[in-house]
């Protein structure tokens, strides 16, 4: 069961990238520069570029190969890995030896970066709905 469901999610991320672009050139197309589709639709775009980006980074060195052959024979120090084995999802490493970490330096500046942004896009598209329908509502009482 769960092999299925992680078979389902590069679907579901590029089901979301979709709908995401999709959201972004209807409303660019409309000229609702700053209609709510338009905030969801980058909000979901940045969501799952974050999602890319920390997997990026997540499997970073692992290539097929050992941790031993990522590092080269040379530099791996293997009480590294029992020191970090309790290490938090984010920040993301994978340390060779005190010195040489395999996941790319510009991997966790742009997870932070992109999930604040996605966030903050979410945000303002429900608020900027929420507005819409208040509105509504109150034209709607002024008609009757």
């Amino acid at each position: 069961m769960i092999a299925v469901l992680l078979c389902l999610v590069p679907f579901v991320l590029l089901a979301l990238l979709v709908k995401g672009i999709q959201l972004v050139a209807r409303g660019a197309r409309a000229g609702a520069w700053t209609g709510p589709s338009m905030w969801a639709g980058s909000g979901f775009t940045a969501g799952v570029l974050t999602i890319c980006v920390y997997v990026t980074g997540a499997f970073a060195g692992w290539g097929g190969m050992d941790k031993g052959e990522a590092c080269g024979e040379d530099v791996y120090d293997s009480k590294i890995d029992a020191l970090h084995q309790n290490d938090p999802p984010f920040p993301l490493h994978n340390w060779c030896n005190a010195e040489i970490d395999l996941v790319p330096s510009w991997v966790n500046p742009t997870v932070a970066g992109l999930a604040v942004v996605s966030g903050v896009f979410l945000v303002m598209a429900a608020v900027l709905g929420a507005a819409r329908v208040i509105r509504k509502k109150k034209q709607s009482e002024h008609r009757t």
